[in-house]
Formats: C-alpha cells, structure tokens, sequence
C-alpha cells in the first residue's frame, strides 16, 4: 500500500479572491488520512486581457494602494502558468490531481489539465468537482483530460477516493463520483447524504502561499480568512444554483443541503483562525449570514464577544427589516466587531424581481431596512446585477433609482451571468438567448446573451456607467448618457467623470482596525 499524493489545482481568475475554504478543508481531510497534499494555485498569474492588478484594485472605487510598510497582498506570478504547472507536477509526483471549480473557472482550469496531458508522457488521473460539475457533469466528463467528477460535496468521496486508491481497491461504487471507463463507459454513482458541517475537522491553511491571506478593505489590507457559518441557503433566488443544491439534495438523499453550524463548533474554528494563522480580520463564508434567527444569532454574539475580530458579511435587505428587531440584530453584531456588510439588492422593479428573480419584497421594505446600518454608522455595499433575461433598460433604470435612496457606502454593478443549475439559465436557453452548450465565461464587461430589446452593447454601457447614474444628480445625466458610448469622446468623458467621482464619492475610510503592518 501507498500512500496517495494528491495535487489540489485551483483554478482562480480573480486575484482578489478569498483563499477558498474547500481547499484548506480537503488538505486537512487528507492529511488525517496520513496523504501528501500540495497546491497550484493560479491566483496572480496574468491571463489574456487582463490589466495591471493595482489597475484591477483601483478601478473598483473600493481600494487605495497600500500605505508605505503596508503589506502589498496578493503577488504577481511573472513565470508561464502553463510552465510552472508542469515543473509542480513533475516535483511533487502526484498519484491525483484534483481540481475545484465554478463555471467561470473551468475552461482556464481545462486547459492546464488538456495542456498537461497532451504531453504523453504524464497521465495522472483527475478528478474535478465544484458546483459547475454539479450541475453539468456530462459535460465535464466529456473531456478528455478528466477522469472523474464529483457531483455534490466532496469531502467524503475525495477521502474515500484516494483511501480505496492506496489500497488498490475498486472505485467504481463511491457515492457522489461519475468516473469513465478507458472504453469510454460513465459510471454515475448517485450522491451520499449531505456531509455533518459540524464533524468536519479544523481548516489547514498551510499549503497556500502567506500573501493569500491579504486583502484589501475599506483603504487597508488585513490578514483575512474565511470562516463558514453554513453551508447552502434557505432562499430561492432564481440566479443562484443553491436553491438546485437543496433540490437536488432533497431529491436524491433525503436530506438538507442548508445546514447550520454549532456555535461550539464556530468557536473552535475562530480558536484556529486565532492561534493558528493569525489572521485580524473575519469574511463569514455564508451565501446569507442573518440566515439565524434572533435566539441563534444572540448565541452567537455572545459566543463572539471572546473574540471580536472585526468581520465582513453578506445577507439581504429584508433580513435587517426595519424594525426594532432588525435595529437590535445590527446593534449586537457591531458591538462584537461588525465592520463591514454586502446586501444582494440585484434589480429595483418590484414585479421583475418576484416574477424573474424569485425575491419577493417591496422596494419600501429594502430602502427602509438599509436606513437601519446608516442609523448604526455601519458602512456597507449594495450589489446590483444588470442584464437578465427579459430585463430592459427601462427596468435596469428602476435599479438605479431604488439605489439612489439608499445612503450607501458603495455599490456594484454586475452583469448577469447564466450560470448551469440556475433557474435563470433554464429560461435564458428556452427564450433561445443563449446556445445550450455555452459555458459562462468569466466574469466580463459583456453579456453573453443575445436579447433584442436589450443589446450586449447597452448593457456594457449602462454597467460600466452605472454607479455615476446612482451617485450623480440627475442634472448630470446627460452628460453620463454620452460617456456610456465607448468611443473616443465617450471614453473620454467617462474617464473625466470617474475621476470627479472617485474624489467626490469616494469615502475616506476611518483608522484600519487591527491593521496590519509589517
């Protein structure tokens, strides 16, 4: 018997991306089991189109380059990924190479398997999973570089996996794994039950490289990390491939693809954030952080008083509705370090977000619970989407607008992506917006669906405008309607005004908090 070496791949495109806790979560699993475990990350290699990262960091409105003795954070990787890739693999010998990904991660993430095995003298088997290969398994087992694929959680079945392949014994039957036959024959294997969150052992962040951890916040860089609060969602937005997992959960098990950790088992993971890697600042890995209710969320401040880290959240307007009970939630989580929240808005007209997006809440509701963290001196961000299907410019107007009476920090504007598992997809293919087989790319400034009555070109240009129609007054619209044109007055004038805005609208933040200096 011998023990398995596996090569965790990580595909990313975004330099600024958390460091993802699966692959810190799957490095402690293996290593339990007694495996060798090492990484390849691709966080900082340039990739066609890509500008400058400082560039990338400026352009966001959201960042300001590090102060002098500040840690610079994540670093560039000058050498060919392609390259680099290779030499990894032929150093540490891998008897697996597994491989993470998002729809938007995975033909970068192919093509360094495709350009890997291409050269015939390395064939190492390869397993990918990852919320696309969810929900597109049959066509990511198609290629030819991939020889099995995780449909559902992965740590159970990796763990299985490489204990079966130490001991040369058959992997045909593990739960969870589609894996094809040298003949071509697919054997799928339907998914285990939903893994308990709360017996899984403390994350390893050991295999990453040290500036991973920095990230910029509000003008500062912390040394951040992310710590899972649950996994899943009980909401049912239709961009979102959650509401799929719970499904397909549901369906195929029996059970809960939504679960909750313990507050016991929160505790031990800030004890490892806090003793272990040291980290000052908290992002909660929750797709809705006030998904607790009011007895758990108490819990949990009270658990969270002994810490105090200052942390970032993620949750929905209505989560902090304006009430008592919604001033209360937001009172407690800053007494025990609240720094910093994101609220999914997504779109302004009432009927379009119930009917298309599956969000069903008054625009009054949304506005009046976002006074809430004003009144609380709590800074946030609201995150829009543009271009969906069936959406109109007319309608992308009424996001602007409800953003316009909200008194926030920042915003963002993205540009809907149809992602497989989505109900969104479904609909994009069935209005023929897109090709069945497209794989959405990266995140772009263009859309990928083709809707007559709303261009890929006018979205681009309402996008790229878009935090100057929110921002502005309305005096300067037409002006701003000119700079939407990507042509040489346009650009121009888009560039005038994004100076103007970035020294009128942009915050000065406050002292960092824990900041880190080296």
């Amino acid at each position: 018997m011998a023990r398995q070496r596996i090569l965790l791949l990580y595909p990313n495109e975004r330099d600024m991306s958390l460091v993802p806790p699966v692959i810190a979560l799957f490095t402690s699993l293996l290593k339990e089991r007694g495996h060798q475990v090492s990484l390849f990350d691709c966080t900082g290699y340039a990739f066609d189109g890509k500008a400058d990262p400082d560039v990338e960091r400026e352009k966001n409105l959201f960042f300001k380059t590090a102060n002098p003795g500040q840690h610079a954070g994540v670093k560039a990787k000058l050498n060919n990924m392609y390259q680099d890739f290779t030499d990894k693999v032929n150093d540490f010998k891998p008897t697996l190479i597994a491989m993470t990904v998002t729809e938007s991660t995975f033909l970068r993430g192919l093509s360094l398997l495709d350009y890997l095995r291409n050269k015939k003298s390395i064939h190492i088997p390869t397993i990918v999973g990852g919320v696309f290969p969810t929900f597109a398994p049959g066509r990511v087992i198609k290629e030819n570089s991939i020889d099995i694929v995780c449909v559902g959680e992965g740590e159970n079945a990796i763990v299985d996996l490489c204990d079966r392949m130490e001991k040369e014994q058959p992997i045909e039957n593990i739960p969870n794994l589609w894996l094809k036959r040298k003949d071509g024959h697919i054997i799928k294997n339907l998914p285990g039950k939903a893994v308990d969150i709360n017996q899984l052992p403390s994350l390893d962040f050991s295999i990453f490289d040290d500036d991973r951890f920095y990230r910029p916040m509000r003008g500062n860089i912390y040394r951040m990390l992310p710590i899972e609060t649950h996994r899943g969602c009980p909401y049912t937005c239709t961009f979102c491939n959650s509401p799929s997992q719970g499904e397909l959960y549901q369906k195929q098990t029996k059970s809960s693809f939504f679960r909750k950790k313990s507050m016991e088992k929160i505790r031990e993971e800030f004890i490892n954030f806090r003793d272990n890697w040291k980290g000052n600042y908290v992002f909660f890995w929750a797709d809705t952080f006030l998904a607790w209710n009011k007895k758990e969320l108490a819990e949990f401040c009270d658990m969270y008083s002994e810490f105090q880290f200052p942390f970032w959240c993620q949750s929905r307007p209505e989560t902090v509705a304006d009430n008592v009970d919604g001033l209360s939630k937001l009172r407690m989580l800053k007494e025990v370090g609240l720094h910093h929240m994101s609220f999914g808005l997504e779109h302004g007209n009432e009927e379009f977000r119930k009917r298309i997006i599956g969000r069903n809440y008054s625009n009054k509701v949304a506005i009046d619970a976002l006074k809430n963290p004003a009144k609380l001196d709590i800074t946030f961000t609201i995150n829009n989407i543009i271009g969906f299907p069936d959406e109109t410019r007319k309608l992308a107007f009424d996001t602007i607008e409800v953003n316009r009476k909200i008194d926030s920090f920042n915003l963002s504007c993205s540009t809907f992506a149809p992602y497989h598992g989505t109900k969104l997809r479904d609909l994009a293919e069935n209005r023929k917006y897109i090709p069945q087989e497209l794989i959405a790319p990266p995140n772009t400034d263009y859309s990928v669906l083709q809707m007559p009555h709303f261009t890929k070109e006018d979205i681009y240009k309402l996008q790229r405008t878009f935090v100057m129609y929110v921002k502005f007054p309305k005096s300067r619209w037409k002006e701003i309607e000119r700079a939407e044109f990507n042509d040489d007055i346009g650009n121009a004038l888009w560039s005038k005004l994004r100076k103007e805005f970035t020294e009128s609208y942009f915050q000065t933040p406050e002292p960092a908090i824990n900041k880190v200096n080296m």
